[in-house]
């Protein structure tokens, strides 16, 4: 029986935006502002050949100012029909799976999020702040219970 890859997983993907949260705040006065990314991946269903996934990003100011974004989307990764002969996915440690390979997972969903956060960034003339097309290493990786 063969070891499971990512490279297994291209069959059919599906993804889709499932939520965004923007608030605008009080913008800092003379105050230098840190900008950085927090990244979530869910596994929220695994069956024999697939999982599902919710990777969401949120845009973290510190100190508390200018806004408030985050954004989720559900990813659906399936082993294609060519591959055969592997075990079951319910019958490995599918986080551990997760954990070692979320960027090839999860690529599709967080180069969406990168776009969609430019965007809401950008709005009404602003610069966008464009974040990496990929998770990040501090991605937390979870089992929806």
């Amino acid at each position: 029986m063969e070891q499971i890859t990512p490279q297994m997983f291209n069959g059919r993907t599906d993804a889709r935006l499932v939520g965004i949260h923007y608030e605008v705040l009080p913008m800092a006065v003379n105050q230098n502002l840190n900008i950085t990314n927090q990244d979530e991946i869910v596994i929220s269903r695994v069956d024999d050949r697939g999982l599902s996934l919710e990777v969401t990003r949120k845009l973290v100011v510190t100190p508390r100012s200018l806004f408030e974004v985050k954004a989720t989307c559900f990813l659906r990764r399936s082993i294609g029909d060519n591959v055969q002969n592997i075990p079951s996915l319910k019958d490995i440690d599918i986080k551990a799976f997760v954990e070692k390979y979320k960027a090839e997972l999860t690529n599709i969903g967080f180069i969406n999020l990168s776009h969609i956060l430019a965007n809401i960034t950008s709005s009404f003339g602003g610069t966008p702040i464009l974040t990496p097309p990929a998770p990040t290493q501090t991605a937390v990786v979870s089992i929806k219970q």
